[in-house]
């Protein structure tokens, strides 16, 4: 099974991609967690990554998508799948992401969308920086990002709803009751992902695309 993820601040996709990759045995490809790991390896991608935090910046696609692709090479060469979280964010990042998984013939199978209004977001995400004592995560700001998130993100949708791999599923109940819907649909799914050879599951997305 291979699985992206694709969510709002708020909509439990760390949370849910853990469980699908738990559930599936296969590797949870969190991009957060990649650069982490490459900065505390001293790994050649890691200080270039390490000279972008150090400077406030963001780390550039180019560097991400590297860190993906090695991850997604680990994961075919262990005969495995993947959950891809936190990537993609637009839609620059979704064809580079497609290209990439492409070429190694790893294309995903589910785009896995997590729906829920953006008041529980909100309402989620102010309590979750009270928390961790965000004090510069405020109200209007998270209403930003989600306003932000829902330009950037509605080509995505729409590309992948073409492609014919978009599930969408209501992030709005408690985690444990939309972790057992993801499963549930996936489940049902993966006769027919594991009956398609991934050469003609990547051509017939390549006519779509």
């Amino acid at each position: 099974m291979r699985v992206l993820m694709i969510a709002p601040p708020g909509a439990g996709k760390g949370t849910q991609g853990a469980l699908i990759a738990a559930h599936f045995k296969v590797p949870h490809i969190a991009t957060g967690d990649l650069l982490r790991a490459h900065v505390a390896r001293h790994t050649h991608l890691g200080q270039a990554v390490k000279q972008y935090l150090e400077r406030g910046e963001l780390v550039p696609d180019e560097i991400v998508l590297d860190m993906v692709r090695l991850a997604v090479i680990a994961a075919k060469d262990a005969g495995q799948g993947y959950v891809l979280d936190g990537i993609p964010r637009n839609m620059a990042q979704a064809r580079a992401t497609y290209t990439i998984v492409h070429e190694l013939g790893m294309t995903a199978n589910v785009a896995l969308h997590l729906i829920a209004e953006d008041q529980e977001l909100v309402r989620r995400l102010v309590a979750r920086a009270s928390l961790e004592g965000r004090a510069d995560d405020t109200e209007s700001v998270i209403r930003r990002r989600l306003t932000l998130y829902k330009e950037v993100t509605h080509p995505i949708l729409a590309w992948y709803a073409e492609r014919g791999i978009l599930l969408s599923v209501d992030a709005m109940p408690p985690a444990e009751q939309v972790g057992q819907e993801i499963l549930g649909a996936l489940e049902a799914m993966r006769p027919l992902v594991d009956g398609v050879p991934d050469r003609l599951s990547s051509l017939s997305a390549q006519r779509r695309s």
